[in-house]
């Protein structure tokens, strides 16, 4: 009796608690994880599948605490598998995103639709994959849910959603049953009135992606693997042409990289700016001491000048040339000095890079090969693009460059190269290095040179016709003008 009159008062109290709380004494009681009081509510006709405001249910909540035994009561007594909150979301959503096996088994067994959908088309498989449980999802599979499912925005799959986490048991489990290796997401296309952009009329095109390109650009190196050996096409290419090789090489994860390669993956495809694997690994090799490329960490045991042998060793071209400046350094200062025909060597020199250089040139770049407006890697080294202000700190040392102009002279390449507007090398040193002047004098650098303008060496330190960043003054080199002087003078004072 006693205990009867202690059940009824917990009712009674359980209860009260709706008004103040908004949810109904059952849906309280499983919050509280208080299965007396769930027991004593079912037994006196509780309502199984009252939910919370926003339509979680009683299970929903046993569900989210992991509380087996609470939501197999609540099954027992007639509870919804199926009932969905206001999101969509389903217990068995939830137990998923837990990586409850057994809660999944439980309410699969009570009729939970194994492929219910989220509003936008996200099935409980893709939450399993992308939570990584391999036992739930072959849980999900065996019970039919749909491997090649695809969510409604992007077009993704459970797999791509298993690559993305470096999940790789549950890809394999995906793959095991089904799931297409080379599935692509949708092709898409910025629409301007989306996003208040009337009169844009060109954008990038995007999309079209693999379960291997999103194992590459988040460094998923097993699950890259597991694809590849499942028949991953490592050569696939997105609109813009890029390949899960130059993603991985652009987001820094080069054993992931290396690994592609080893698997046969072709160095050489380009992306539309004509930036291939290689270009990608040495421009990577300096980043953090590039304007506009912070450093970043990254799990890979191998560094980008390791990758960057890899390529070589596996038929990389070193005198592959950009079709245009690329993409990712659109916005770096003095990046617009890597122009059309540009090379891996180029990119180099630029960086003061001088490991680099020399495992390219060991591989057979030509060090003479000219940009379309004749640009050359000994320009770049020399100081081209460098007078930039207080910019010009976040390129590489004078000291870096200088022995990238050393190398290439080394190599035979013509001092006295012009480009397109006349100017040789001499008139970069001039706005960069006093040390880089002086080498290129004592090996036959013409210290009276003109360019189309007029403008000799000692006119570019002094910043005659220069424009500084933002349309501000020009630096001016006062020292090297003197110096310019001094050796056009024999040396003397």
């Amino acid at each position: 009796m006693c205990l009867r009159k202690a059940a009824i008062l917990v009712v009674v109290a359980l209860a009260a608690t709706i008004t103040v709380s908004g949810e109904s004494p059952l849906v309280d009681a499983v919050k509280a994880g208080n299965r007396e009081a769930i027991r004593t509510l079912i037994r006196n006709h509780a309502d199984v599948n009252a939910a919370s405001p926003d339509g979680t249910t009683a299970l929903a909540w046993a569900v989210e605490a992991n509380d087996l035994d609470a939501a197999q009561l609540l099954l027992r007594a007639g509870a919804n598998p199926k009932s969905a909150n206001r999101y969509g979301v389903t217990p068995l959503s939830l137990a998923a995103t837990n990586r409850n096996a057994a809660m999944a088994d439980a309410l699969l067994r009570a009729g939970a639709d194994v492929n219910a959908t989220l509003p936008g088309g996200q099935t409980v498989l893709m939450t399993a994959a992308r939570a990584g449980d391999p036992e739930i999802v072959k849980l999900l599979l065996a019970r039919g849910a749909n491997p090649n499912a695809k969510e409604n925005t992007y077009g993704e799959t459970a797999l791509m959603w298993a690559a993305a986490e470096n999940h790789s048991a549950a890809a394999q489990a995906l793959l095991d049953h089904g799931a297409e290796v080379n599935a692509r997401t949708r092709p898409l296309q910025f629409a301007p009135d989306r996003f208040g952009l009337e009169g844009v009329l060109t954008v990038l095109p995007h999309g079209s992606w693999t379960p291997l390109m999103y194992a590459a650009r988040q460094g998923s190196l097993e699950t890259a693997r597991t694809l590849a050996v499942a028949g991953a096409d490592l050569n696939a290419t997105d609109p813009d042409g890029t390949t899960a090789l130059l993603l991985a090489i652009m987001n820094g994860h080069h054993d992931t990289a290396g690994m592609l390669v080893e698997k046969h993956a072709d160095p050489n495809i380009a992306d539309t700016a004509g930036m291939a694997a290689l270009y990608a690994a040495v421009d990577m090799n300096t980043l953090g001491e590039v304007y506009g490329r912070p450093s970043r960490a990254s799990n890979s045991k191998a560094s980008a000048l390791d990758l960057t042998k890899t390529l070589l060793v596996h038929g990389a071209n070193p005198n592959a040339q950009l079709k245009s400046p690329t993409l990712q350094r659109a916005h770096t200062p003095g990046e617009g000095t890597l122009a059309e025909g540009s090379t891996p060597l180029m990119r180099a020199a630029k960086n003061g890079d001088a490991p680099a250089m020399r495992l390219l040139l060991e591989h057979g770049a030509n060090p003479s090969l000219v940009q379309k407006n004749h640009t050359t890697a000994l320009m770049l080294a020399a100081g081209y693009g460098r007078g930039l202000g207080v910019f010009a700190k976040d390129y590489a040392t004078e000291g870096a460059l200088l022995e990238a102009v050393k190398l290439l002279v080394a190599h035979g390449v013509d001092v006295n190269a012009v480009n397109d507007n006349g100017q040789a090398a001499i008139h970069f040193a001039a706005q960069a290095s006093d040390d880089i002047v002086r080498f290129l004098a004592e090996h036959g650098a013409r210290l009276d040179i003109k360019d189309k303008q007029g403008r000799t060496p000692v006119d570019m330190a002094m910043g005659v016709g220069l424009r500084g960043r933002a349309g501000g003054p020009p630096v001016i080199r006062e020292g090297t003008a003197a110096l310019l002087r001094q050796l056009m003078n024999g040396g003397r004072q």
